[in-house]
């Protein structure tokens, strides 16, 4: 069985000086390398997590920018298609006044024509049948 004497102590004496020694050579600078480390770790998470927000808000800031770009030139586009509807519309009207205009000085100078060819067949019928009167009579 165990018997308790002298030695026990004795270990149980070298055990909490080698913790003690352990704790002030080895788990204090270990855990202070550590505590430093997670305190890099946070700092960098925080930097690395603020740069994203700004990535972010840069993000939608240029988003922003293309949406009333676009919108912008759908404006623009519409406005030039507009003006030149207009202005080919104006261009048809004039090209219509101008073709009506050539149209009337065309059936005026055929009117014309007309009454001169009316008015020489008219002779020629005359000279004609006066032709036609000295042949029979």
């Amino acid at each position: 069985m165990l018997s308790l004497d002298v030695s026990l102590f004795f270990i149980a004496l070298l055990v909490w000086i080698l913790m003690i020694v352990l704790d002030k050579i080895y788990y204090k600078p270990v855990g202070e390398i550590v505590g430093q480390r997670e305190n890099k770790i946070e700092k960098d998470s925080a930097s690395i997590e603020h740069m994203i927000a700004g990535v972010e808000n840069k993000t939608k800031n240029i988003e922003d920018i293309l949406i009333k770009a676009r919108k912008d030139s759908m404006k623009l586009k519409e406005n030039l298609i507009k003006k030149n509807e207009e202005k080919i519309e104006r261009l048809i009207s004039e090209e219509n006044e101008n073709l009506k205009r050539r149209f009337e000085e065309s059936m005026k100078k055929l009117d014309e024509e007309i009454a001169s060819a009316e008015e020489k067949l008219g002779k020629e019928v005359e000279e004609f049948s006066n032709e036609i009167k000295e042949k029979f009579l």
